[in-house]
């Protein structure tokens, strides 16, 4: 009989010391789609696009969103003039951005299935259509560059073109 009690006491003491231990980290909020793409390299035109557009709390806030983030490289591919004026006119990238945003977690892979038909309505009031085929999905004119990284509040896809309306 001592001997069960000694493990039970080893058991919850362990069982008290790893929720001490992970508790912490129990309690921090899941990272958002904004935070997910602040983590990424490629993104970084886009996120300084969003703060400069006064979209922060809106891509922090509780979703469900899917954003459809062009990369820096889909940035670099407009004109030199254009793309200074663009991430320079907080209004004009507030369409932009809305443009690129749902209400609502929109995965380009769902299972065996890939998005390559239909469209969807945007937080701008743009029509985003899907297409190409299941190893090259389109949305728009943009080719996915990174599909469906998933955050606590959505989710992030990655575009090779800035969609310009």
């Amino acid at each position: 009989m001592r001997l069960t009690r000694v493990a039970a006491c080893r058991s919850l003491v362990g069982c008290l010391l790893a929720l001490t231990l992970t508790g912490p980290a129990l309690a921090r909020p899941p990272m958002t789609v904004l935070d997910l793409a602040a983590q990424q390299k490629n993104l970084s035109t886009f996120v300084a696009a969003v703060h400069t557009a006064g979209l922060d709390d809106m891509l922090r806030g509780s979703g469900p969103l899917t954003i459809y983030a062009p990369t820096n490289a889909a940035f670099e591919k407009l004109p030199p003039a254009e793309r200074d004026a663009l991430l320079s006119d907080p209004a004009r990238l507030k369409a932009l951005l809305l443009g690129l945003t749902v209400n609502d977690v929109i995965l380009v892979h769902n299972g065996d299935s890939t998005m390559t038909g239909g469209s969807v309505a945007t937080a701008g009031g743009r029509e985003l259509s899907f297409g190409g085929d299941m190893d090259h999905p389109m949305i728009g004119t943009a080719h996915v560059v990174s599909a469906d990284m998933r955050a606590g509040n959505g989710a992030v896809t990655t575009i090779d073109k800035v969609l310009l309306q």
